[in-house]
């Protein structure tokens, strides 16, 4: 008989074993509105997950809400982001808050 983790529901039903992947929590840092950033984790190298929690959604209606948009390099295990430019120095808002990455 194999050895190993498995987990069944109420039912009997097989839920998780071995054989499944399961989400990792790596890290978190603040995003700051404007600012290319990055963060590098060898163990992001196996690929990974982006999730980002923003301070708030205050923008402008004459304006936009800039969000970043984000990489995840497996060969240096670096996750990356970076910032559009503001078309009205005014009205634009970058929305700030954290990125939360992590593995599988």
């Amino acid at each position: 008989m194999a050895a190993g983790l498995r987990i069944w529901d109420a039912s009997g039903n097989l839920v998780l074993d071995a054989s499944h992947r399961v989400m990792r929590f790596i890290g978190m840092k603040q995003l700051a509105g404007g600012l290319n950033d990055g963060v590098q984790d060898d163990r992001m190298k196996q690929g990974g997950f982006i999730s980002v929690q923003p301070d708030s959604y205050i923008g402008y209606l004459s304006g936009g809400l800039i969000h970043p948009t984000f990489s995840i390099d497996t060969t240096t295990g670096t996750v990356s982001w970076s910032w559009a430019s503001k078309n009205s120095a005014t009205y634009d808002t970058y929305v700030q808050g954290y990125v939360y990455y992590g593995a599988y």
